[in-house]
């Protein structure tokens, strides 16, 4: 961890593992010390309470999909109270919502966001949070006008802004375009408005000035992605031109590194074993590495190796299929971030995993769990850097490599990094230190 003195608070909540991989991105801010709301040692008892029952029904929803018989319609019903209206006709929808009435009334009326406010009581520094709840308590608690929120999603429902936006004093920070659009129509000023780029992973990157770790990263993905030089057929002269680097005459072919996320609450964890099982030939053959990202629990971990068991590949572990799973959510990120650096493709459902399309990954989307996901994997789509399998999952080993041999996942590896924003952690470090940002750069170093 860093020793580097705090610039800002940031603060983060355990709803899964998006809002606190957002804010480990900005670990540097706070001097290495991130809070999170709702925790022992810094909520009290009563607080704690609150956030146990709503992290409990975040969990349970988020796999409904595995509950036989009623299901669907606890996804439904999910999908309902946090649905988000569409973009057009463009009309003022400023209005508060049921949501953000219930939000009101806990805050008000229960302890929500007083550990919090009482925390940072008379500290001059800002505050950054990844998850609406406590930004807005925040808000309502001290009105500082220094309360940023980070959007963690391409679109959002109305209870991520404030109950009365125009008289609210938090502060927005955006990752993509589309998001100051709805901040706009959910009535939030232009001047609260931060279009900084979603916070990557710095050791993902390298310096700002020249991104050196990415671009480094990237142009030897696209070499391993584009095996017959279809991508670099047509778009070879302009990787040239951003990377500083052309494509040999001669390519040795290696193995396809996939890196399979599995949301926090182990939500799709049984698409594991049907992926494994078609691509078992391949992975034995040294063809396929595949890395299984279990996150934090040891239950989901312990999963995933009764799966390696079922598929018969459970001798393969440590060789051509690795778990990255750890207790400690910052070895956890750690090793994520690593696996990154190597992997190929990111297949993953589009949650705030979306973002790291710009780290130039191509990601290989699962079916989303709500409404929030769903715009995720529309906005992947919109940009061409997300792809939907065209076949079912058992027939994985045949699809993936038509994929590959078309130079398709090479175009949405190139495309997002073009078009995803990639400096948002040190637009953001620059916000929270002077209160703006350097808006410039051309895509390539955006």
């Amino acid at each position: 961890m860093t020793s580097r003195e705090a610039s800002a608070h940031v603060v983060s909540a355990l709803m899964g593992l998006g809002h606190m991989r957002a804010a480990y991105a900005l670990r540097d801010c706070a001097g290495g010390a991130l809070l999170i709301d709702g925790s022992p040692g810094f909520c009290s008892a009563k607080e704690i309470r609150l956030w146990d029952r709503i992290r409990a029904l975040y969990y349970f929803l988020s796999r409904a999909e595995d509950i036989p018989l009623v299901g669907s319609l606890l996804l439904r019903a999910m999908h309902l109270a946090e649905g988000i209206p569409d973009y057009y006709p463009a009309r003022d929808l400023s209005a508060p919502s049921s949501a953000t009435a219930l939000l009101r009334r806990l805050i008000e009326d229960g302890p929500m966001g007083s550990s919090l406010a009482k925390y940072v009581e008379g500290s001059a520094l800002p505050v950054v949070n990844t998850f609406y709840a406590s930004a807005i308590a925040l808000d309502y608690r001290s009105r500082r006008k220094n309360n940023y929120l980070l959007i963690c999603d391409s679109d959002f429902n109305r209870v991520w802004v404030a109950h009365d936006p125009r008289k609210s004093d938090v502060q927005y920070i955006a990752p993509a375009g589309k998001v100051k659009q709805r901040l706009l129509s959910y009535g939030v000023p232009e001047a609260h408005i931060h279009l900084t780029g979603f916070p990557l992973p710095k050791e993902n990157l390298g310096p700002p000035g020249t991104l050196s770790v990415l671009r480094q990263d990237l142009f030897a993905r696209l070499l391993r992605l584009d095996p017959y030089g279809q991508f670099f057929y047509l778009n070879g002269q302009f990787v040239e031109q951003c990377l500083g680097q052309s494509r040999p005459a001669a390519v040795p072919l290696e193995p396809l590194r996939i890196l399979f996320a599995i949301g926090g609450s182990g939500a799709q964890s049984s698409h594991v074993v049907t992926i494994l099982s078609s691509l078992k030939s391949r992975i034995m053959a040294g063809d396929v590495v595949v890395y299984l990202s279990a996150g934090i629990r040891g239950d989901i971990c312990r999963l995933m190796k009764k799966y390696l068991e079922e598929a018969g590949l459970g001798s393969c572990e440590g060789k051509n299929i690795f778990l990255i799973y750890s207790s400690e959510i910052r070895e956890y990120f750690d090793a994520f971030n690593a696996a990154l650096r190597v992997v190929d493709i990111l297949w993953t459902k589009p949650s705030e995993l979306s973002f790291y399309c710009a780290l130039g990954l191509p990601i290989l989307m699962t079916d989303p769990i709500g409404p929030h996901e769903a715009r995720n994997g529309r906005w992947l789509q919109d940009i061409h850097a997300g792809i939907n399998p065209p076949g079912p999952l058992e027939y994985a080993n045949e699809w993936l490599f038509d994929l590959l041999a078309s130079g398709i996942f090479a175009e949405a590896a190139w495309d997002g990094f073009l078009k995803g924003r990639k400096t948002g952690t040190y637009k953001i470090e620059q916000l929270l230190a002077t209160g703006r940002f350097d808006e410039g750069g051309s895509p390539p170093a955006r």
